[in-house]
């Protein structure tokens, strides 16, 4: 964890990404996101008269304000690829599971993948890991 945190703000004004910090009350801009991130830990570098912020334990909070609806449309998004990743993991799992009980049973990686929908390469290498 870091020792100090500083809050880094970013709106787009329509051509670049102003970030703002409050304290210290400082300034810069990027025309890109990534631009502007390295930018302000740049600036914020500068300011605090030091070569390195991360290895000194200071950490940059990046708050990116987009528009309210937007925003919810990001957030929403973020909560998909969550619950895509979940459920990603779990069909693994169940399908890991039921390779092996398929195997079990006697049957080849050929009808284990053609039952399953996978191929039977994808069924060999679960073998393999089991």
């Amino acid at each position: 964890m870091a020792d100090l945190v500083y809050m880094a703000e970013y709106r787009w004004d329509g051509r670049a990404w102003i970030v703002q910090f409050r304290d210290p009350d400082i300034a810069t801009f990027g025309r890109t996101l990534v631009a502007a991130k390295r930018f302000a830990r740049s600036a914020l570098a500068v300011h605090l008269e030091l070569d390195d912020l991360e290895t000194l334990g200071i950490a940059v909070v990046d708050d990116v304000r987009l528009p309210p609806t937007l925003k919810d449309t990001v957030d929403d998004l973020a909560d998909q690829r969550s619950r895509a990743e979940t459920l990603r993991t779990e069909v693994a799992v169940t399908t890991r599971r039921a390779a092996a009980e398929l195997r079990r049973l006697g049957l080849s990686t050929r009808d284990v993948g053609e039952i399953l929908g996978i191929s039977g390469a994808r069924v060999a290498q679960i073998d393999r890991t089991s």
